[in-house]
């Protein structure tokens, strides 16, 4: 009596096809989950920004008279295949918020570049600046737990806290899993924000005190420091880590007034929040890489270790009996 050969052939590639299961599942798949080269994706938002001083002299406005200015506000994200390659892609973010009558009043363009695989920004690779920990998009495969955001006003990292899981609804697709964040953080501001200047004259500094005899010269021009107060709660995609929606996001700007014996005055506000409309078609932007993603991570491995499971049983039956020589 002898054994198959056919069956002993079948059992190795059964137990070869189940040594790679988790291979393919915890190594191979992952790698295959990158950021692509076809995003192109508009969010918008409805907003108010809110001035409590008058932003050419920087004198406050009486408490019960702000100026209340509502805006639009649209941003861009599209791939750059010709500035990206096989482990960064580059992302274009336009945004532009535009107030009555048409006019702009906050508006820029970055460029950003990102790890394909892990999501997070890298120096250099024709990003605009280096926001290193930084992400336009969150990682994929979202965990219940802190992530570091880059804020460019600032040049520091914030801590986005996860709070809560949420199903979220798209036009197409529905029941979307998607994780809930909270974001604060208060910091100098690298730049004067709202278009305000970078000094003030020592005139203007009594003006504002109402102290005609502060010490300070009138003619000689003094830095102001702007600091910048952000609390926000944003909606991520968990597979994808897009962020899908930012259903309240507030900005409140102060001039720190310590050096004058002051606190810190308020000079301005913006708040904005993602229109419904726009939260749905974002949603479907992201969730229709939802399949390609199930299928690298989920179902090959699962078919190979059915597969791998029936060949190894089969053979190993067949290889039991025996046959005449």
């Amino acid at each position: 009596m002898k054994r198959s050969k056919a069956a002993l052939v079948i059992l190795i590639i059964g137990i070869v096809i189940l040594i790679l299961t988790p291979v393919f599942k915890w190594v191979i798949g992952p790698t295959l989950v990158k950021i692509p080269d076809n995003i192109n994706t508009t969010s918008v938002y409805e907003g108010t920004l809110t001035l409590f001083v008058d932003p050419t002299t920087l004198q406050v406005l009486p408490p019960d008279t702000p100026v209340k200015i509502p805006l639009a506000i649209t941003r861009k994200d599209v791939s750059q295949p010709s500035k990206s390659n096989g482990n960064v892609a580059v992302v274009k973010e336009t945004v532009a918020a535009v107030g009555p009558a048409g006019k702009t009043f906050l508006s820029w363009t970055k460029y950003y570049a990102m790890d394909r695989k892990k999501s997070i920004n890298v120096s250099g690779n024709n990003s605009d600046t280096n926001r290193q920990g930084y992400f336009i998009l969150l990682p994929f495969f979202l965990q219940k737990k802190t992530y570091q955001m880059w804020d460019d006003d600032t040049a520091k990292l914030g801590d986005a806290k996860f709070v809560a899981v949420k199903k979220i609804d798209g036009v197409k697709y529905k029941g979307i899993t998607a994780y809930v964040y909270k974001v604060a953080g208060q910091d100098p501001t690298i730049t004067p924000p709202l278009g305000l200047p970078k000094t003030i004259s020592g005139a203007e500094v009594k003006s504002i005190l109402g102290n005609p005899n502060f010490a300070v010269t009138d003619t000689q021009q003094y830095p102001i420091t702007y600091i910048k107060r952000t609390e926000a709660t944003i909606v991520a995609d968990q597979k994808t880590g897009t962020i899908v929606d930012l259903p309240d996001y507030n900005e409140t700007y102060y001039v720190d007034a310590s050096t004058l014996g002051q606190g810190n005055i308020k000079i301005g506000a913006l708040h904005y929040a993602q229109t419904p409309e726009n939260v749905a078609q974002v949603i479907d932007d992201c969730a229709k890489y939802h399949n390609q993603i199930d299928l690298a991570t989920t179902w090959i491995p699962l078919i190979m270790l059915i597969l791998g499971v029936v060949l190894t049983v089969i053979g190993a039956i067949w290889f039991a009996r025996k046959k005449p020589a």
